[in-house]
């Protein structure tokens, strides 16, 4: 049929000319065109086909024509990746990145601290001083004794004395204080105060463990003043006492902290009278033993005496003993 003759060869070289990309534009145009030609596709199914080609023109042409490229993938939300941006001077990158990382769940307190202090700068750096007033404020919650170089300038330095502003206003720094009263083979308690005026703490856990190695026995506290746990008896023998508290904020984040799992605080354990002491057993702890010995003592005292105080001649003395003299010699 005429109309499946027009369809093949022109078909046939349009998808043949597809290996020129720079002509993807005139082939296409090209072969809309011959889909509006009155002759052409009465065969069945000829449209459908002529439109399949069209289709595939179109995809590998769009390469040609410089089509919308996908935007390359965001770095990833990591503080080494912010530091490095913000030590390359790229802020704003940095700075992206930190919020992408403040919105993370579990960072460890080290993390915390590290992201907070390029968020802030990088916020100060791009002229958000509020934000970097705000940042600065929970930069501080996290560790009290940060203090911003001052060679960063008044941009900077600004928010962050406004920060250092609201924290004298406040009653109290934030801090975790924890006290041990352990005895060994005793236990004792774990005591934590918790103070933290901003309300960031929502959580408390802490962990203890006798010795430097094993498992901790954990468990979670109240938040408040003298909160107490209690340290159960160790093994025989040890008096080392492994502990760490971790205050948790909403995200779960370490906060504040004492001590971490793999890098705990150490206590020493006193020694307990009857770990000291113990209680003897056997002839030398009996009554018998110590009856005899107290005896022994009392012959050895008066020995002693008899030859401390026994009279001695003064040194003007002079003892007299009768002799027999013949002639000139004593006799024999």
């Amino acid at each position: 049929m005429a109309g499946h003759g027009v369809f093949t060869y022109p078909a046939r070289a349009a998808t043949e000319r597809l290996a020129g990309p720079r002509h993807a534009t005139a082939q296409a145009a090209g072969f809309i065109r011959l889909l509006r030609d009155p002759d052409f596709g009465y065969a069945p199914g000829m449209r459908r086909r002529a439109i399949s080609v069209l289709l595939a023109m179109a995809a590998l042409a769009a390469p040609a024509l410089g089509g919308p490229k996908a935007p390359p993938p965001p770095p990833p939300a990591e503080v080494e990746v912010a530091e490095q941006l913000y030590a390359k001077l790229d802020y704003d990158g940095a700075n992206s990145v930190a919020e992408r990382v403040t919105k993370l769940r579990g960072l460890t307190h080290d993390q915390l601290v590290r992201v907070y202090r390029v968020l802030a700068v990088t916020y100060a750096i791009l002229d958000k001083e509020e934000q970097a007033k705000e940042a600065f404020i929970l930069l501080l919650t996290y560790d009290p004794e940060y203090q911003v170089d001052q060679n960063l300038g008044p941009r900077v330095s600004t928010p962050f004395v406004e920060a250092k502003g609201f924290w004298r206003s406040q009653a109290m720094k934030p801090s975790l204080d924890v006290q041990l009263s352990v005895r060994v083979q005793e236990g004792g308690t774990l005591r934590v105060t918790t103070r933290d005026p901003t309300k960031v703490v929502k959580k408390l856990n802490v962990g203890y463990r006798w010795g430097s190695s094993g498992e901790y026995t954990t468990s979670s506290l109240a938040i408040g003043d003298n909160v107490t746990t209690q340290v159960m008896p160790g093994p025989a023998g040890r008096t080392r006492v492994d502990y760490w508290v971790q205050a948790l904020d909403e995200r779960d984040d370490v906060a504040m902290e004492v001590g971490q799992p793999l890098v705990p605080k150490t206590f020493f354990a006193e020694v307990s009278k009857g770990a000291a002491g113990g209680t003897k057993s056997g002839f030398v702890g009996s009554t018998p033993f110590w009856l005899g010995l107290g005896g022994v003592a009392a012959v050895g005292g008066a020995v002693a005496g008899f030859f401390l105080l026994r009279p001695t001649d003064p040194p003007t003395a002079a003892v007299v003993t009768p002799a027999l003299v013949c002639g000139a010699e004593k006799c024999r």
